[in-house]
């Protein structure tokens, strides 16, 4: 693959080398180092890294690998501290992966040290990184701050847990805590209501993807807003016009439905069908009056 010369323009790579690039130079310090992206994704941040670091330091290589080690140039990394870097970490496996390939080579390659270099760490694992994810990070504080938001999380774990539980959690008073409860109430922020848990009433999901013209769409999405076995329902764009997922207690459950309140509608074109299992999230589903 040709690497441009000029990576070092673009505004991502001029992030990343911002992040950490200072850091990253203190860690190789004076001796001989080595950056290793992982395939198939870091290869821009490490070449970007590589050239600026480059300019201040020239004993430094780059090299590659597979999160397992294969393809590693093993004579690139002797005697060197070595670099990770991947674009983002997200499940932490590939970054498990790829530490544990180079410690069981660390003795045999004399390899002074190993860190990783991320852009983006969901998981807090990299020793390097611009940005790492925090549940705040999503939300527009706005209409609420961060310890509404840890007061919301305690509510969610417990709806019933005691104001004095919740202020104790958080650090504030329980007076304090039900103003700030009201003021999300009174703000439609929050919503204070009794969900049941899905895998208690049910063992199955359908996601149904339909074609229909609008005027049938519409009509679906009347009928299915007040039906307590659609879990969830969306206009799309592209090849469908509607999504919704329903839940069943066996495969018949889903046939039924299908023939009952789609099939009927003479505007529906087409639609595809596939079962799996209940939704990993969410687990709680309001009921319907």
């Amino acid at each position: 693959m040709d690497i441009p010369k000029n990576l070092l323009d673009f505004q991502p790579i001029q992030a990343f080398v911002k992040g950490i690039g200072k850091d990253v130079e203190n860690y190789f310090g004076k001796d001989d180092g080595a950056i290793i992206y992982l395939q198939p994704d870091g290869i821009w941040y490490a070449e970007g890294l590589y050239q600026w670091l480059r300019q201040r330091k020239q004993n430094l290589v780059i090299a590659t690998m597979e999160d397992d080690g294969a393809g590693l140039e093993e004579d690139k990394v002797k005697g060197r501290k070595v670099l990770v870097v991947d674009n983002d970490v997200v499940t932490g496996k590939a970054y498990k992966r790829a530490m544990e390939a180079l410690r069981v080579r660390k003795r045999r390659l004399n390899i002074r040290d190993i860190k990783f270099a991320t852009f983006f760490d969901r998981i807090g694992v990299a020793d390097f990184f611009v940005e790492k994810y925090s549940a705040e990070a999503i939300w527009h504080f706005d209409e609420f701050d961060a310890v509404d938001l840890k007061i919301i999380k305690q509510l969610a774990q417990d709806g019933k847990k005691p104001l004095a539980e919740i202020g104790k959690a958080v650090g504030l008073s329980a007076v304090s805590v039900k103003n700030r409860i009201d003021k999300l109430v009174a703000s439609k922020t929050l919503e204070i209501r009794g969900m049941l848990r899905i895998d208690q009433f049910f063992v199955i999901a359908g996601h149904i993807f339909i074609e229909a013209d609008g005027a049938t769409i519409s009509k679906l999405l009347e009928q299915f807003e007040h039906m307590q076995e659609v879990l969830h329902v969306a206009r799309t764009i592209g090849k469908w016009n509607l999504l919704v997922c329903v839940l069943g207690h066996n495969v018949e459950s889903i046939e039924q439905f299908i023939n009952s309140t789609i099939h009927t509608h003479a505007g529906v074109k087409r639609l595809e069908v596939y079962l799996g299992e209940l939704p990993a999230k969410p687990k709680l589903l309001l009921p319907q009056a």
